[in-house]
């Protein structure tokens, strides 16, 4: 009886979609790691997987995108072109 005497809470929260989509991917590996840092909007994150596991998200990824492609299209992108000036092995857009 206590849970019918609760009053249903409603909380709305107000987002920006454009605040909270990626705007920047960097990425690296190592011999143990690979390194992702994400950013959207002002705030960033960085990530770490072992070469097994983001073999696994790329497999998910790419699952993801096929079906995605199946229902609304082909998606036309490429991957950026590295500065001429810079010799990093991170790659990103």
């Amino acid at each position: 009886m206590e849970n019918e005497d609760k009053k249903q809470q409603q909380l709305q929260i107000g987002l920006d979609p454009n605040a909270y989509t990626i705007s920047m991917v960097n990425m690296g590996f190592d011999e143990e790691l690979f390194h992702f840092m994400i950013t959207s909007g002002n705030q960033g994150r960085q990530f770490n997987a072992t070469p097994k596991h983001a073999k696994r998200i790329l497999l998910l990824l790419q699952k993801q995108v096929e079906e995605y492609e199946k229902k609304f299209g082909e998606i036309k992108t490429q991957l950026p072109e590295r500065p001429k000036t810079t010799t990093e092995d991170r790659v990103g857009f």
